[in-house]
């Protein structure tokens, strides 16, 4: 199973070639029916007031509300995940920390040309940041994360493939139960519009 997850993963990424050049991508695992996209906005701007769209593409509608942030949303039955393509803001430790700060397990992939990060959070507090994946060192954390991790690790050195960034966005999947499909970057989807967002 894991190394069809990473399988996944890859032909998302190659599908969506502008993925490659970076982006943002926070997932939330809430353990019950995730909150209203109307709520999520609120947890993001510091006013806990923000614009709703239905349809805006993934790949380049978020041109057309600078300077306001956007943050494109999908829930799914075990968590959400927010996404940006650009400048981003959800990977930020203010937003992990207030977006796990209620007992939910936040896993946050950042993304810049080739080069990645993996951020993750509970109880309000970040408990693992892993720089320059796969080059730099591997912290360790006391919490299921790393057993994620070592799983999607020893996945890719027994199969002999390249800890990447599919790699890693399957062990966030595996350990959140969020995935993203491979169609989700095709159309236009549901997106928070904020003027004063937290990060």
């Amino acid at each position: 199973m894991p190394q069809q997850v990473i399988n996944h993963y890859e032909r998302l990424l190659d599908e969506h070639v502008w993925m490659q050049t970076g982006f943002h991508w926070t997932v939330v695992r809430t353990g019950a029916l995730p909150p209203s996209i109307e709520e999520i906005g609120a947890r993001l701007s510091r006013s806990a007031e923000a614009g709703i769209e239905e349809e805006v593409d993934v790949a380049s509608g978020t041109d057309l509300f600078i300077p306001r942030s956007v943050v494109s949303v999908d829930r799914q039955k075990e968590g959400y995940f927010l996404f940006q393509n650009h400048d981003g803001g959800v990977d930020e430790p203010p937003v992990l920390r207030e977006l796990s700060e209620e007992g939910e397990r936040v896993w946050s992939i950042t993304s810049i040309l080739y080069k990645h990060q993996l951020t993750y959070a509970v109880d309000g507090e970040i408990r693992l940041m892993w720089w320059q994946i796969p080059h730099g060192d591997r912290p360790i954390a006391d919490d299921p994360v790393d057993e994620d991790l070592s799983f999607v690790l020893d996945v890719c050195k027994e199969a002999n493939i390249r800890f990447g960034l599919a790699a890693l966005m399957a062990a966030v999947d595996i350990g959140s139960g969020v995935r993203m499909d491979i169609n989700w970057p095709h159309a236009p989807r549901p997106a928070v519009i904020i003027d004063d967002p937290i990060w």
